[in-house]
């Protein structure tokens, strides 16, 4: 079988991408923690611009599946809703407590179609209300992260996504866009080691993830 040669730039990219898998796997863990949020999702802003520089390009891809984004999607918008739920109890509004009571399989069972009308839908809630949920613990930066698995989601299933998000960067090449998403990286390398003695087990999981591997 022939092996197709991965670029080193090409197995920085894939480094990145799993290092915003491996945090979207342990969300519970870093959730309080609202700078991981920010340099998570620049990250993941650039990542996905330069994916779009490399479509046309053969490459050996380790991004995550169209099943494991979904999963994604619908855990952190049960999250989400949780705390949306709490906020409409608190200001007595029935009819936003109701739209916002969803569990985790409510998005998950959903067909495609379904499944993108729900979650737009309740972004949209959110937003709506997202200047008055500060002390309820929802931000931009935990709803734009949702918007990013939602682009690569649609994305991966070759539909046009509907937020874009990494259209809002201005236009680099890819290795300026690598650049600037090493440079997050950093800066999120500082911020994990929090997590370097209370959590040892997920700390040394983040390193891995940051891990070039070599193809």
């Amino acid at each position: 079988m022939e092996l197709v040669q991965t670029l080193p730039l090409e197995n920085e990219l894939d480094m990145l991408e799993q290092t915003n898998a491996y945090l979207d796997d342990h969300i519970a863990v870093w959730i309080s923690v609202p700078v991981i949020n920010q340099y998570k999702n620049k990250i993941h802003q650039l990542t996905l611009a330069i994916e779009k520089s490399l479509e046309h390009e053969p490459r050996v891809h380790t991004g995550q599946n169209i099943l494991h984004l979904k999963k994604q999607i619908s855990d952190k918008m049960d999250i989400l809703d949780d705390t949306l739920e709490a906020y409409a109890d608190d200001i007595g509004n029935e009819e936003l407590r109701k739209k916002a009571d969803n569990h985790y399989s409510d998005y998950f069972r959903l067909t495609y179609d379904n499944f993108l009308e729900k979650v737009v839908a309740v972004i949209d809630l959110m937003e709506e209300n997202i200047e008055d949920m500060y002390n309820h613990g929802i931000v931009q930066d935990q709803i734009d992260d949702v918007k990013l698995n939602l682009d690569e989601f649609q994305v991966s299933m070759d539909k046009e996504p509907t937020y874009n998000m990494a259209k809002q960067l201005s236009k680099l090449s890819v290795e300026e866009y690598m650049e600037e998403a090493n440079d997050y990286a950093e800066k999120l390398d500082k911020v994990m080691k929090r997590f370097k003695r209370s959590n040892v087990t997920f700390y040394n999981g983040y390193l891995a993830a940051r891990t070039v591997i070599e193809y």
